[in-house]
């Protein structure tokens, strides 16, 4: 499991792996749904210095009624 940058709950999993053995892995948070790619810069990838601005606290998704939709791509 790794941390999630973005609500610090441990519940960070790989969700794919790059075909090129250990370029890239990308992570899912199980808490909030945030993803994030192993090769990117520390203040995505590390808790400690993500922007304060865009953290949650997971206590709020459980609450989270409403997810906003996907629009339909345009052609």
């Amino acid at each position: 499991m790794h941390t999630c940058p973005r609500c610090d709950s441990k519940k960070g999993e790989v969700m794919s792996k790059s075909p090129v053995e250990g370029a890239w892995e990308v992570y899912q948070c199980q808490t909030c749904f945030f993803t994030w790619r192993s090769c990117e810069p520390e203040s995505i990838t590390n808790p400690e210095k993500y922007n304060p601005a865009f953290k949650i606290d997971p206590k709020e998704t459980e609450t989270a009624i409403e997810v906003p939709a996907v629009p339909e791509r345009k052609a």
